[in-house]
């Protein structure tokens, strides 16, 4: 909710009247009047998680963790980036988590440059916004083992939750010590983009 709120300040700085609803369809005046259970999308990632969580138990979270941020328009993201100076055709296949990245790496260009806010609208292409962002790993991460639902982990997935810092000898005792270790990269991983929102939008 809070990256919603962000992203609707951003698009106010370029012309965009948006409503945080509409960006990640959860209200958060419902939530605070009625609580977390009562959010359809969340009720499912609110169960408690055993240790000993089997494999596939594990990819379903990931995959219903995965939908929460996967419902952010990608139409509305390509018209922020595009505001920015990102060429439109460009990002015209870019899905969801390649815009999320191209956003994190226009904010952290011009927040290193101590830039204002007025500084986000632009007609000049801003560098290096197509490069692979590290501070994203674990989303990316999310995407593949999102994919892996429907079929098995494989080699490559659990070494990537292995280069991500992960323990594997902790899968001895089930996947429970897993799921938390994604949840808490995925909370990381938008922290990040607020955080870079909002000391662009401070200033």
């Amino acid at each position: 909710m809070d990256f919603a709120d962000n992203l609707c300040a951003l698009g106010e700085v370029v012309g965009f009247n948006w409503e945080p609803i509409g960006l990640i369809k959860l209200s958060r005046a419902d939530i605070e009047a009625n609580g977390w259970s009562k959010a359809p999308a969340l009720v499912g990632l609110a169960r408690v998680a055993p240790r000993d969580m089997g494999e596939q138990q594990f990819l379903s979270r990931c995959k219903a963790l995965h939908e929460i941020w996967q419902v952010i328009p990608k139409g509305d993201l390509r018209r922020l980036l595009a505001a920015t100076g990102v060429p439109a055709k460009a990002i015209k296949e870019h899905g969801t988590l390649k815009l999320l990245q191209a956003l994190l790496n226009v904010l952290e260009s011009l927040n290193q440059a101590n830039e204002e806010v007025g500084a986000f609208a632009s007609e000049d292409e801003p560098e290096n916004w197509n490069e692979r962002n590290e501070r994203l790993a674990t989303l990316f991460v999310l995407n593949d083992l999102r994919v892996s639902d429907a079929h098995t982990l494989t080699r490559d997935d659990i070494q990537k939750l292995e280069l991500l810092g992960f323990d594997l000898a902790e899968l001895h005792a089930g996947y429970g010590r897993a799921l938390d270790f994604v949840f808490d990269g995925v909370i990381n991983a938008f922290s990040l983009v607020n955080e870079e929102m909002k000391n662009l939008l401070n200033r």
